[in-house]
């Protein structure tokens, strides 16, 4: 994918001013993509630490994913190096060795970030409603914001994931495509109260609910030009109503 050239205005921000904190943490099983179609088996990626303290590691990671996404976004991540990464961090680069091994360990944290941030709006939609149209409605809403407050991590994603290691690729592609799963169940679950949507395929639908909301990210030199809220509200409305599904009536 060509790269995303980003024109910023400082009188328009489509970020919102805060940003959760990111939590990096040791990967937990993902799914794998198995030789039958739609089967996922167990996999584990875990980034090695020389450091015992996880509260330690947890707190340098998040520095070390800030700093690599600020440089990636800047040079590129096949001219970043690690004394780059350590030095936009704060950190010498042989501190920068007990917390990841190399260079790739650092873009996949980032990108483990990102997807883990995914999976935690869906569970928080999950817990939060107990109605599938709400459910359905909730997690697009919270995926349309992470595009928006996460926007680097999304350009990032989807300009560098071909840098990563063919295991770590498939370790993170396997993990995009189960939360696109997710999504499917939700679809699914729908249909089974509220009836079928336009769409007969679940999985397709599910692909337009989690991919289409990532133009608010890479599409963000334009956009930016619009009112944030305003742009969001209108592509979900847009992706509900290609749907059939109603649009959520305002509050």
């Amino acid at each position: 994918m060509t790269r995303v050239s980003e024109r910023r205005s400082k009188s328009v921000q489509l970020v919102p001013a805060s940003r959760p904190k990111i939590r990096a943490k040791n990967h937990a099983p993902l799914a794998v993509k198995g030789s039958a179609a739609g089967e996922f088996s167990p996999m584990k990626r875990v980034v090695a630490a020389q450091v015992q303290s996880e509260k330690l590691v947890l707190d340098r990671r998040e520095r070390i994913i800030r700093a690599a996404i600020t440089v990636f976004q800047r040079q590129g991540f096949h001219t970043t190096t690690t004394a780059d990464i350590a030095h936009e961090a704060g950190l010498t680069q042989s501190n920068l060795y007990n917390y990841v091994k190399s260079k790739q360990d650092v873009l996949f944290l980032v990108c483990e970030h990102l997807v883990g941030t995914y999976d935690a709006l869906l569970d928080e939609a999950q817990e939060r409603y107990e109605d599938p149209y709400t459910r359905l409605v909730e997690a697009l809403k919270s995926v349309t914001g992470v595009m928006s407050t996460y926007r680097d991590e999304v350009q990032l994603l989807y300009n560098e994931t071909h840098a990563l290691e063919k295991r770590d690729r498939v370790v993170i592609l396997s993990s995009i495509s189960r939360f696109i799963g997710r999504f499917e169940t939700l679809v699914e679950n729908y249909e089974r109260e509220k009836g079928q949507i336009k769409l007969k395929d679940p999985r397709l639908a599910a692909n337009c609910l989690s991919f289409v909301p990532a133009m608010i990210a890479l599409r963000y030199w334009d956009l930016v030009l619009h009112n944030s809220e305003r742009a969001q509200d209108q592509i979900i409305r847009f992706i509900l109503r290609g749907l059939g599904i109603p649009e959520p009536t305002p509050e």
